[in-house]
């Protein structure tokens, strides 16, 4: 027996408000508008609201940058730096767009949220590795960054969850 396309949380028809297919080139474009402007004010938050927990999303995208920079010697020069930066961010919110369009084939449905959502939860995935890969490692006894960087991330990780997809825990059968 075949299900209803109208009732089956992961029919193309229904995963969309707008009925296009998760992964059709406007829901993309549409998606990685969103989680660009989330990501760029992410990072934006840094300079606007310098103090804890409010600037260690963008304080986050510029330590996994500066790990990045480390490795390619052409980011070094000024001109470099900020083409890369931009880069970095560009990519960040390609990964959210995709990982949103990925949440509206699994029965996601709440319009941009969605993109925005999966923005956040890419900011936080990075921001548990770096907790794990950097702070954890490099901590000497001093584990106060570990814990502001760790329970941000996990914010970042829930908040962004919820924005997806609306809800925690299990989906109803």
């Amino acid at each position: 027996m075949v299900p209803d396309p109208s009732t089956d949380p992961t029919s193309a028809a229904g995963a969309t408000a707008a009925g296009r297919a998760p992964f059709a080139p406007r829901t993309l474009l549409a998606d990685g508008a969103v989680a660009a402007f989330v990501v760029t004010s992410l990072y934006a938050l840094l300079y606007a609201v310098p103090l804890p927990p409010f600037g260690v999303p963008g304080y986050l995208l510029v330590v996994a940058f500066d790990r990045i920079e480390a490795l390619v010697p052409a980011l070094v020069a000024p001109v470099g730096f900020d083409a890369g930066f931009a880069g970095f961010l560009a990519v960040l919110a390609v990964v959210a767009a995709v990982g949103a369009s990925w949440a509206r084939a699994r029965g996601a449905t709440a319009g941009r949220s969605v993109a925005a959502g999966a923005a956040v939860t890419v900011v936080g995935v990075v921001g548990v590795c770096l907790a794990l890969g950097v702070f954890l490692r490099f901590a000497a006894g001093d584990y106060a960054p570990l814990l502001l960087v760790g329970a941000t991330s996990v914010l970042l990780l829930f908040g962004g969850r919820y924005l997806a997809v609306g809800r925690f825990g299990r989906r109803p059968a």
